[in-house]
């Protein structure tokens, strides 16, 4: 190992909040190093299967899925489903022109985008589904390009969607009746299309202001 290697890994031992706040590294190895932190978060396991079965229900179908595992789980399959369908048919040729080959594209994608979506400071349970959403768009426009939907694949993308709700959106979603009484009670006996009209309005601008510079 050379010698910057070795400066960088014993600033990491020093400083590890500061490289896992800040990577230097690829995203693979940024999770290797950094993971075990993000998931000390107590909410991290629970985010993440929810992510994950996000991801699995639009890239891989509900043929190779069993039942949703939980109440938030069934709602978020059909709201999230609902608008990912049809912001990917009003934004078809920008998708098409997007070119997305590898996990840490995406990633830095995912971040460019959140950071635009929130810059205005406005939260709403809307806006936290379209975090699922975009991950989903994401994980099919990979899967459009040749990468494989497997469970590394899915994993990978899950825990940069899980890092930036756990990171970001915690205490909102505390504060707002957290996932069973304020998600689920937002959307189940509501028509998705009445209740995201704005979000999907909202994400629909966001990614085409996005799309100038991809």
């Amino acid at each position: 190992m050379s010698l910057k290697a070795w400066e960088s890994l014993d600033s990491f031992v020093k400083r590890p909040d500061q490289h896992c706040q800040q990577p230097r590294w690829g995203r693979s190895l940024q999770f290797a190093l950094c993971g075990w932190r993000f998931m000390a978060h107590p909410d991290f396991l629970y985010v993440s299967s929810l992510v994950q079965d996000y991801l699995k229900h639009v890239g891989r179908g509900q043929a190779e899925l069993e039942g949703p595992p939980s109440k938030v789980s069934e709602v978020l399959r059909k709201v999230g489903a609902v608008l990912q369908k049809e912001v990917e048919g009003q934004l078809q040729m920008y998708l098409d022109s997007l070119e997305i080959h590898s996990v840490d594209k995406a990633s830095q994608i995912f971040s460019q985008v959140m950071e635009e979506e929130f810059a205005d400071g406005e939260m709403n349970w809307g806006r936290i589904l379209t975090i699922f959403v975009f991950g989903g768009i994401l994980a099919k426009k990979l899967q459009g390009q040749g990468v494989p939907l497997g469970d590394k694949t899915l994993e990978q993308i899950s825990h940069f969607v899980t890092d930036y709700i756990v990171k970001t959106k915690t205490t909102w979603i505390s504060e707002n009746g957290g996932w069973d009484n304020g998600f689920v009670t937002k959307f189940e006996d509501k028509s998705p299309w009445l209740s995201l009209r704005n979000v999907q309005a909202k994400l629909i601008s966001v990614l085409s202001l996005f799309s100038q510079y991809y």
